[in-house]
């Protein structure tokens, strides 16, 4: 990147200048502050316009710090109060360039965003902020609601030399080659330490010797973001080699304290690689999403050339095994072929020499298509003094690979074997130490390389990668396919055993999934294989899933099991990764489902809150049982919107399935049953009018959310019995799918004989049940019917122009006696009237007309019931018992012949209720008034 020169400022200056001034038509308040290096002027401070105050409405500000060419700028913000929530910062917000290239408007639009803040959390904002050149740009912007005290900090320049050592490459900022014949010791940062390191790294640092010649590494600090692991996010990864393909040394992040090792040879290669999302507690959804609150100041790495560490011949029992000092006593062994063998203290089994420390370094493989660890198991044990002092010498293990003779948790001592160790990850260090020791025969180990999965949990078959996971020792955790978020190996399987403690519940739901591109069968895929318990006990089925189809969120009250399966077709798959939990019933939203015994007619079941948003962690189960063992149930989707999607059209790109809302339909068994439980149909998304019959006399349903989900307007679904004992059909019989339903299923505007058939509300009823492609309130309106609405519209304004004309004209001529009798309550044949304009369907010969309807009729609680007007083709009798429409997303009423229903009587639309006091029931009485 190109550092600015001094003389650069008055031409960018006037640059921002122009284009600030171009876009300013939105009529915001403007201002801009310079703080410019100099000689005298090193550090200071600044903060927005009246901080303490509040800062002003409608305002951008611009904040420029500019350092000379060996500079770089230093940011410390200590108080920082926005109107708005982070991440969106949909209101008030502070946004950090530290990377820009010049002052020019284009790099501002090119360079990444260090980041958008507001809120009033100071551990969402970076620790110390320092530039990757000698410009930072803070623009802020306020809104013209709200406004809060603002922000205030301080800056310094600080000298840019310690960011550059050795020979830099050309094409890259932090690509440096370090050379002992120019440098023989020094210093390694990273590009902005000790400030919060930038996203999307790759630097690289060639350390390179002459012959006989060693590398000595010391990290005296260190702190990257810890993703897991194997580190699969941010990492310094060091080579035992001049390349990034020589045997790694260690693969770092985290939190590291004082680190000490050396290469085998004379040279060393090092890269540093950053990431963006990195992702924090799964179980705080907010704090996941924020990413400065983790700590990452980077790393300061001292070297030194050192002549007096010589390679001794490699042993005679190993060629993986390398002497990397003069005593021949620090050692280090690397994984190949030889998957075991046997370490021994020097002279074993003579007495070992004193006043030594022997590092012995035993490293596993570390690479894309295999990772292991290391596990050691001591043989022969005899080293004087006694535990925990061990002050005349003793043995210690590093499992977490640590090459520092300072760093581990118990040192061992007498003649007692030590325990046998495994490593956390694929480096494990042990420890000889015969400082004040008396001589002593020493030791001898055995150690093996065994697979290592890289995934959480209890490895209850050494080198299988079969996990359990009991609720006894961890409630909740997570779960990943092999060496996740990288690329799992092929010809891999794997095991997860959960396993509740009675009366609790096991709750899994995933957060990444993909297992290749295709979906069909998964026969020939890699695939997952989840198997549930039934909703009956002994009831056991399995499911599929590959590709980037999502499995629904599970929830099981006894032991369950699932498997992971790869072949060779894995090529750039990344597996999954998944959460459990076990918890208590009482945790769960459960106040829904239950038992439903069927009359022999037809019902209906909501989700949760319906049609509000339905909760996390919900669970319901209803179980539909039919008056006869005979008979089938039939279930329809009236209205389905759950979060996720059960298909996808483009299957390469993205993800899809039942992720964190799941309905899941058991048919039931077959009437004679095989030795199979039939899995059921898992649906989510949005579904319209999808029927589902069952396979005997009973079909469940199952709804359950994840702890990540985040609502939606859930389902209605109606339930109908179909009746098959005997040959004929007492009841209703459908003209197309030949269901049998009872007769009060027939002209009750739902839909009960399946899909594609409409017969039982259109055979013999009065108002046909709208057909598909209809709206629920009738057919759709012509041009011709359109034009004879408004024609009648206009005509209708007319009349009632007129009419308030006369009304106020005759009001006028009336006295005030008579004004006072015309306020008296009209008698019965006087009551309310309604005037309705309705047009006739261009198909039928007839004119629009208006129609006028008395309020009439009074219902069982004292209401006076209005009913739509009836057509000249129909009679009182005729008439349906229920008339009003119902929106395209909303169901008709469920409802049998002659019945009201409590819900049409609260939210009826073509049936209202008005207060019947002084009023009395009367016919009901429709005048024509023809308009031409």
């Amino acid at each position: 990147m190109r550092m600015l020169e001094q003389g650069d400022l008055l031409l960018a200056g006037g640059l921002f200048l122009i284009l600030l001034i171009s876009s300013g038509a939105d009529n915001r308040a403007d201002c801009r502050h310079y703080f410019n290096s100099t000689t005298a002027n090193k550090s200071g401070t600044f903060n927005s316009t009246s901080w303490p105050g509040l800062y002003p409405l409608n305002s951008n500000c611009r904040y420029y710090f500019v350092g000379l060419h060996s500079e770089r700028v230093e940011l410390n913000i200590t108080d920082f109060q926005l109107q708005g929530v982070y991440p969106q910062c949909q209101f008030d917000y502070l946004d950090i360039y530290a990377d820009l290239s010049s002052l020019d408007p284009e790099a501002q639009i090119s360079s990444p965003l260090l980041g958008r803040f507001c809120g009033d959390r100071m551990d969402i904002l970076p620790s110390r902020i320092i530039s990757t050149t000698n410009v930072i740009l803070i623009s802020f912007h306020s809104d013209g609601h709200r406004s809060a005290r603002g922000f205030y900090g301080s800056y310094r320049f600080i000298d840019a030399s310690i960011y550059e050592i050795g020979t830099k490459s050309p094409d890259h900022y932090c690509q440096f080659t370090i050379q002992s014949t120019y440098e023989r010791r020094g210093q390694i940062v990273s590009p902005t330490y000790p400030g919060v390191y930038p996203d999307n790294l790759n630097c690289s640092y060639g350390l390179h010797g002459v012959a006989g010649e060693r590398i000595q590494i010391v990290f005296n600090d260190f702190s990257l973001f810890h993703g897991g692991d194997y580190c699969p996010y941010d990492s310094l990864t060091v080579y035992d080699g001049g390349t990034r393909h020589a045997p790694v040394l260690g693969k770092f992040c985290g939190e590291h304290g004082p680190v000490t090792f050396f290469s085998s040879g004379a040279h060393l290669f090092i890269e540093f690689v950053t990431r963006a999302g990195r992702i924090g507690d799964a179980s705080n959804q907010y704090d996941s999403s924020v990413d400065y609150k983790f700590n990452r100041r980077g790393f300061n790495v001292s070297f030194t050339f050192r002549h007096d560490l010589v390679t001794i011949d490699n042993h005679p029992e190993s060629q993986n095994i390398h002497h990397i000092r003069g005593t021949a006593c620090d050692m280090r062994i690397i994984s190949n072929s030889s998957r075991n063998g046997t370490i021994k203290s020097p002279g074993y089994p003579r007495d070992f020499p004193v006043n030594i420390t022997c590092i012995y370094y035993i490293d596993g493989l570390y690479s894309q298509e295999r990772l292991e660890k290391v596990k050691v198991k001591f043989t022969d044990f005899s080293i004087p003094g006694s535990m925990p002092e061990c002050n005349y010498g003793y043995v210690a293990i590093d499992e977490e690979g640590r090459p520092d003779a300072r760093v581990f948790k118990e040192r061992y001592c007498g003649p007692y074997l030590p325990p046998d160790t495994s490593s956390k990850n694929s480096r494990l260090v042990l420890i000889f130490n015969t400082d004040n020791a008396r001589e002593g025969r020493g030791f001898s180990a055995l150690y093996e390389f065994i697979p290592d999965y890289g995934i959480p949990g209890e490895n209850v078959e050494e080198g299988q990668c079969t996990y359990l996971y009991a609720s006894k020792s961890d409630k909740s955790g997570t779960f990943n396919s092999p060496h996740h978020p990288l690329r799992y190996p092929d010809n891999t399987r794997c095991r997860y055993i959960f396993r509740p403690e009675p009366g609790e519940r096991i709750l899994i739901s995933f957060y990444t999934f993909f297992l290749g591109t295709k979906d069909t069968a998964c026969e020939n895929n890699d695939y997952l294989e989840i198997f549930h318990s039934g909703p009956t006990a002994g009831d056991r089925y399995s499911i599929k899933h590959c590709g980037r189809q999502f499995p629904g969120p599970i929830l099981a009250d006894r032991q369950i099991e699932i498997k992971f399966i790869s072949r060779r077709n894995s090529k750039n798959s990344t597996g999954f990764e998944a959460r459990f939990e076990f918890v208590h019933p009482d945790s769960l939203h459960t106040n829904c489902g239950g038992k439903i015994l069927s009359p022999g007619t037809g019902g209906i079941i909501v989700s949760p809150g319906f049609p509000d948003k339905y909760n996390s962690r919900t669970f319901c189960r209803w179980t539909i049982k039919a008056s006869s063992p005979f008979n089938d149930l039939l279930v329809y989707f009236y209205v389905f919107h759950t979060e996720g999607t059960v298909s996808s059209d483009d299957t390469t790109t993205s993800n899809y399935g039942c992720q964190n809302a799941v309905l899941r339909l058991y048919r039931g068994n077959p009437r004679y049953p095989t030795m199979y439980v039939e899995a059921p149909e898992e649906k989510c998304g949005q579904l319209n009018g999808e029927p589902f019959l069952s396979n005997n006399d009973t079909f469940e349903l199952e709804f359950l959310t994840s702890s990540r989900a985040l609502g939606a307007k859930g389902f209605k679904i109606t339930w109908t019995e179909v009746h098959k004992e005997g040959v004929s059909c007492e009841y209703f019989r459908c003209s197309k799918s030949e269901y049998c339903i009872h007769s009060e299923l027939a002209c009750n505007r739902v839909p009960n004989c399946g899909r594609g058939d409409n017969s039982d509300e259109e055979e013999g009823c009065p108002t046909p049940f709208p057909k598909r492609g209809e709206s629920a309130s009738g057919p759709s309106v012509s041009k011709f019917d359109i034009l004879h609405i408004a024609i009648g519209a206009s005509i209708s304004s007319f009349f009632c122009i007129v009419l308030v004309i006369c009304g106020l004209y005759h009001r006028r001529r009336l006295s005030p006696e008579q004004i006072h009798r015309r306020r008296r309550p009209l008698p019965p044949e006087q009551d309310t009237v309604e005037v309705r304009y309705v047009a006739a369907d261009s198909s039928c010969n007839t004119t629009d007309r208006l129609l006028q309807l008395d309020h009439v009729g009074l219902s069982e609680n004292g209401k006076t019931t209005v009913s739509s007007p009836v057509t000249p083709n129909q009679t009182k009798k005729s008439l349906p018992d229920s008339t009003r429409t119902t929106p395209s997303d909303t169901p008709p009423p469920f409802i049998l012949k002659g019945q009201t229903t409590a819900e049409e009587n609260a939210e009826g639309e073509g049936i209202k209720t008005i207060d019947t006091a002084n009023h009395h029931p009367h016919t009901p009485r429709i005048q024509k008034v023809s308009i031409v």
